[in-house]
C-alpha cells in the first residue's frame, strides 16, 4: 500500500503525467548533455575564428522534465579593455565602433547557433520528441558601453522533432521550426 501510495504521489508530481526518470535514464541524460556542452563549446570557439568573439566560461546544460534540454553561455561579441588608471576612458567614437562591430558579429552568432540546434537535436537522443532544446546566450557588455540596437540575450529553441524534421526539408522549414528572441 506504501509503494502505491508513494508511486502515485510521484507521477501526480510529474507535470505532464509521464513516470520520473530513472536513475540509469538520469544518468545517460546528465551525460548526453555533458557532451553537449563540450560540443557547445568547441563550436562557439570554432565560430570565432570567421567572427572572432569570445567564449567566457563553460555552456552549461540542464534537463528539465516535461520542457527539455537548455544551455546557457555567455559571449563577448567585441572584446574590450575595461576601464582603468592605464584606460580612462574611451571617446565617443570608439564607443561608435565597439557597438557598430559587435552588432555586425551578431549575425554570424545567430547563425552558427541555429546550426548548433540543429545538431543537437540529432545527438540528444534520450530527449522525447516533443521536448524541446534551447541555447540561451548572454551577450556580455560593460556597463560603459553604448549598448543601443544590441540585444543583452539571444534564446532560441525549437522541439526536437521539428528540428529533425526540418533538417531533412530544408532552411525555410528551418525558419520555421526554430523561435529565436532577442531581449
Amino acid at each position: 500500500m506504501l509503494i502505491q501510495t508513494l508511486c502515485a504521489f510521484l507521477l501526480a508530481a510529474v507535470p505532464d503525467g509521464r513516470a520520473p526518470l530513472h536513475p540509469t535514464d538520469a544518468r545517460a541524460i546528465r551525460a548526453a548533455l555533458q557532451s553537449s556542452e563540450r560540443i557547445l563549446d568547441d563550436r562557439i570557439q570554432q565560430m570565432t575564428a570567421r567572427a572572432p568573439f569570445v567564449l567566457l566560461g563553460t555552456t552549461r546544460g540542464a534537463y528539465l522534465a516535461g520542457y527539455g534540454a537548455v544551455f546557457t553561455a555567455e559571449v563577448n561579441l567585441a572584446p574590450a579593455a575595461n576601464l582603468s588608471p592605464f584606460r580612462p576612458a574611451y571617446s565617443p567614437k570608439e564607443l561608435q565602433d565597439l557597438n557598430r562591430q559587435k552588432r555586425e558579429k551578431l549575425g554570424a552568432l545567430r547563425t552558427g547557433l541555429r546550426q548548433l540546434l540543429v545538431e543537437q537535436a540529432a545527438s540528444l537522443s534520450h530527449l522525447a520528441p516533443h521536448e524541446k532544446i534551447a541555447i540561451v546566450v548572454t551577450l556580455f557588455n560593460f556597463r560603459w558601453e553604448d549598448t543601443s540596437n544590441l540585444p543583452s540575450q539571444l534564446v532560441l529553441q525549437a522541439t526536437r522533432q521539428s528540428l529533425l524534421d526540418a533538417r531533412q526539408a530544408g532552411p525555410e522549414a528551418l525558419d520555421k521550426a526554430i523561435e529565436i528572441r532577442e531581449f
